[in-house]
């Protein structure tokens, strides 16, 4: 097993973020084409796309997005070690690389790990994670639910929150004021 801190491995690898969503279904594939695509065309950085699973669909806009091939970033078939270096190769001449992830954050192979998840491979690159959550049709459960999740694995580094789906000025008030008064 890789040393997942190993200076060999992390020494060519540029910036990482990793985008993941507490479901399937909560918008991970549109924040992630708008987020390479805020760094393509408003950073003008170079931009390396990657997918966690099997997927065939999201990586074809990747590369609309990107002008790149996606990766497949599969902890299944490929172990720490394929991960680790399909992201150091496709990586050696970009800026940022971005990382859409599969289903739910933790979600992977079975219920007693989170192999395979998104959070998985989120800790063997030591990548910072946002997560997006759908806000619709909530408030102060938002909260919640975002404290279960920073709260859960102390190994992963959720750098940020995208609540998606708000439904306008007065619903993000709601929502901004229960995330900050929690």
């Amino acid at each position: 097993m890789t040393d997942i801190n190993s200076i060999d491995y992390l020494v060519n690898i540029p910036s990482i973020i990793v985008i993941a969503g507490t479901t399937s279904g909560v918008g991970k594939t549109t924040i992630s084409l708008a987020v390479m695509h805020a760094f393509k065309t408003k950073k003008g950085l170079l931009v390396q796309p990657f997918k966690i699973g099997p997927d065939f669909i999201d990586p074809s806009y990747h590369k609309v997005v990107t002008g790149r091939e996606s990766r497949t970033l599969d902890a299944w078939l490929m172990g720490e070690d394929g991960i680790l270096s399909t992201v150091q190769n496709a990586t050696e001449d970009v800026d940022i690389a971005v990382i859409e992830g599969v289903m739910g954050l933790f979600d992977g192979m079975s219920g007693k790990s989170d192999f395979a998840s998104t959070a998985y491979v989120a800790k063997i690159l030591n990548a910072p994670v946002i997560l997006v959550v759908d806000a619709a049709k909530a408030a102060r459960s938002i909260a919640a639910m975002i404290s279960g999740y920073l709260n859960f694995d102390k190994g992963l580094k959720i750098m940020g929150i995208i609540l998606n789906n708000v439904s306008g000025p007065k619903h993000a008030r709601y929502l901004i004021e229960a995330c900050k008064n929690s």
